[in-house]
This record gives C-alpha cells, sequence and structure tokens, in this order.
C-alpha cells in the first residue's frame, strides 16, 4: 500500500468512527497529527535504525523510547560500558526528536487565531542540556537527522 493510500485509509477510519461534522480546526488538527505520525514512521525511525545498528558495532548500546501513540517523540540513548565496572553500562549521550503542530500567531490572542489554516508541523531535536534547534519536517529527511545526530554526538564525546 502505498503511503498516500495509507493515509487515506486513516483518514477514513478515523471520520468513521468520528461520524459528526467536523470544522475546519478538528480537520487541519487530524491532518497535522497524520502527518507527524507519517513524518515519524518514515523518516526518523528509519533514521534512528540505521543509527542504531552502526553505533552498536562499536561497543555501545542504544535503546530507543517512542512516545505512547508512536507520533510525537522519540528518543536514543547511547549507553558505553563503564570505566570501572566493564558489566556496567553508563549513559554517554541522549537526542530526542519531539513533533509539534501549532497554529502560525501573528498576534497575542490565539483565540482570535484563524484555524481556517492549517497547522504548522515542526520537530525539535533535544539533548539532555536542552533545544539544539527546530525544523519544519517537510524540508528534513532521513539523512539530516543522521548528520545532525552525527554532529551532535562528535560535539558531546570531544567535549
Amino acid at each position: 500500500m502505498n503511503m498516500w493510500e495509507q493515509k487515506l485509509r486513516d483518514i477514513f477510519q478515523t471520520e468513521k468512527k468520528n461520524s459528526g461534522e467536523k470544522t475546519a480546526q478538528e480537520m487541519n488538527v487530524r491532518f497535522a497529527e497524520l502527518n507527524m505520525r507519517d513524518f515519524f514512521k518514515h523518516v526518523v525511525f528509519p533514521a534512528y535504525d540505521d543509527l542504531k545498528k552502526e553505533i552498536e558495532k562499536y561497543g555501545r548500546t542504544v535503546e530507543v523510547n517512542v512516545d505512547d501513540s508512536g507520533m510525537n517523540s522519540a528518543s536514543m540513548t547511547i549507553y558505553a560500558p563503564s570505566d570501572k565496572n566493564p558489566d556496567e553500562q553508563v549513559e554517554e549521550f541522549y537526542f530526542e526528536m519531539r513533533g509539534r503542530a501549532y497554529q502560525k500567531a501573528g498576534f497575542a490572542f490565539p483565540q482570535h487565531a484563524d484555524e481556517e489554516q492549517p497547522r504548522i508541523r515542526k520537530v525539535e531535536i533535544l539533548l539532555r542540556n536542552g533545544t539544539v534547534d527546530e525544523y519544519d519536517i517537510e524540508n528534513l529527511t532521513r539523512e539530516d537527522i543522521i548528520e545532525c545526530f552525527v554532529a551532535e554526538y562528535s560535539k558531546w564525546i570531544n567535549y
């Protein structure tokens, strides 16, 4: 099944469950959620899988955690053998991608927002010490995620 066919199926299955009339705001929120889920499924998770396989070749343990819904957040924690006890693992690096969909606000009162407009969909890249950057999901590729991870991991290890 193609990705667009899957999206349509998801839309219509949800439509059956919620057979009532939907407002433009509800449709925009649902569309943003579906796009975010697809982004994590087809871009973030494959990038994490590639990174995990490569990092484990160097004697590290990689743990990937996903939020319950599987569409808003995914993190990777890298563990290295302890210098004091080789049987013990210590956290070496933490990398998280957190999705956000929001209404563009050009004013101070969100209750006056134009709900007819689609949501802006972005992901934040976070480390243990805070946010690194924020990216529009439309412009972020699997390779971009891998390059960002390697750059941040390199900074962390060489600090």
